[in-house]
């Protein structure tokens, strides 16, 4: 019996650290071809389902590790005032979900739409194709922030926009700045460059959904893209 457990809890362990570290392999092929996202979906949804996601994090994990860690960093770590952080009597493991839903809303609303215009069931693989790959891009979104947060938390500084305006504005007066200061200004200036890129490559992936499964003019789906693009964007700027 306590073998079985030992050998259980060793299992556990060596899936973990094989997911923590198929997170960055992940974020980096999806990065490096934005069609991944739906590609890798439909790919893997043709499979068995004990033979799915193994060489990379599937959409549900993959968001669980960024978009899920970087809503409780900021909501915990951060201390901005936010609807999160008003909510009380709920457990860590309630917020964690609750938050995991509310990350990925938009990737459900967008794949019902799809759905609805192409006269499928929700039950369907179609369904799980379209949302696993709308979830998928939402990393292009959450990374720089995910990166951004983590760096902070290891030179010491704060996320809390308007506390670090602060310690700017005290700087100023004092003239005296750290070296930790300095780093955090390339950190800061590297997550603007990752979330242009991020952005960009959003909208292309977006764009090679709605090309696959809105068959329309190419401006009608260009302009479907954009109606996403901006909805993702504000919901996600507005909720991160």
């Amino acid at each position: 019996m306590f073998e079985k457990l030992i050998d259980s809890f060793e299992k556990l362990c060596l899936q973990i650290i094989i997911e923590i570290l198929l997170v960055p392999v992940t974020i980096f092929k999806l990065f490096q071809d934005t069609h991944r996202c739906y590609d890798f979906s439909v790919h893997e949804m043709e499979k068995e389902e004990t033979e799915r996601f193994r060489d990379y994090l599937s959409p549900i994990k993959l968001s669980v590790y960024t978009s899920v860690i970087v809503s409780v960093l900021l909501m915990d770590y951060s201390g901005e005032q936010n609807f999160l952080s008003k909510i009380k009597g709920l457990s860590m493991v309630e917020k964690a979900l609750f938050i995991f839903l509310m990350n990925n809303f938009t990737a459900v609303i967008f794949s019902v739409i799809l759905l609805w215009y192409k006269k499928e069931k929700v039950n369907t693989v179609t369904f799980r194709t379209l949302l696993f790959s709308f979830i998928y891009t939402t990393v292009y979104t959450s990374t720089p922030f995910f990166i951004l947060i983590l760096s902070a938390m290891f030179i010491g500084h704060t996320v809390n926009i308007q506390s670090y305006m602060d310690h700017l504005d005290k700087l100023k007066d004092s003239g005296n700045y750290a070296s930790g200061d300095y780093v955090f200004f390339m950190v800061f200036f590297l997550f603007i460059i990752m979330a242009i890129i991020g952005l960009v490559k959003l909208f292309k992936a977006l764009h090679y959904i709605l090309k696959e499964n809105f068959s329309y003019h190419p401006y009608v789906v260009a302009f479907f893209t954009l109606l996403f693009f901006i909805i993702q964007i504000y919901y996600a700027g507005g909720f991160v």
